[in-house]
């Protein structure tokens, strides 16, 4: 992964055309899946930082239509290819970089999914995020974001990959951060352990381990 400090872009630079179908970032967690599974959705969702569709088929499976958003175009490709014919129908894509003004007008989605990307950001950066989230989601309508807490990614010879810039929040420091940055929203909150996962991009392959905290904020 490549970041860009002054304008908190990340890449991955991996060329998803030549990966398999399924996502290189791992497995679907229980813990989200059973969100979704027991959450009403309906309406209008985006899938911000979709990446190579990991969820998007339980969203598709429920809402009326998902718009999946990111900043990576083969990604983006490759979830429409993965995508079945008979949920094609109910998706749309987009190409566009969460850490700046959302293309889309106010009150525009019933729901807002994020899954592991908003832990790369520095609080401000997660904020404004989360600002922007707000501004497009209807009243009543509902953010179901993960946050990755603790993270060890560690190559085979035990040394560790660490991502340039990443602030890596620990879970005791995230938890209040969370709070308050989603204090005018109805909140639940479920924290758990990801598997050890292996993850290989391009040349490098290493385990992933985290925590991870959902939120499941409802707009008032």
């Amino acid at each position: 992964m490549q970041s860009n400090e002054q304008e908190n872009i990340y890449t991955d630079e991996v060329n998803y055309a030549n990966t398999p179908d399924a996502s290189v970032w791992g497995t679907e967690d229980e813990a989200t899946a059973t969100l979704l599974e027991r959450t009403s959705i309906a309406g209008k969702w985006l899938n911000l930082c979709a990446g190579d569709g990991r969820f998007n088929n339980q969203l598709l499976g429920k809402a009326d239509e998902v718009v999946a958003a990111d900043i990576d175009e083969s990604a983006l490709q490759k979830l429409v290819r993965i995508t079945s014919e008979a949920l094609r129908g109910k998706l749309a894509t987009k190409t566009m970089n969460v850490v700046k003004p959302f293309p889309f007008a106010d009150n525009t989605f019933d729901g807002v999914f994020c899954v592991g990307t908003l832990h790369l950001f520095p609080r401000p950066v997660f904020q404004s995020i989360v600002n922007e989230m707000g501004r497009v989601l209807k009243v009543g309508g509902r953010i179901i974001i993960d946050f990755a807490t603790d993270i060890r990614r560690t190559y085979p010879d035990g040394s560790l990959w660490v991502v340039e810039n990443e602030p890596n929040y620990t879970l005791e420091e995230a938890l209040p951060f969370l709070r308050e940055i989603f204090k005018r929203y109805r909140i639940a909150i479920i924290t758990d352990r990801a598997e050890s996962e292996s993850v290989k991009l391009n040349d490098k392959e290493y385990v992933f381990t985290s925590n991870f905290i959902l939120i499941d904020a409802v707009k008032e």
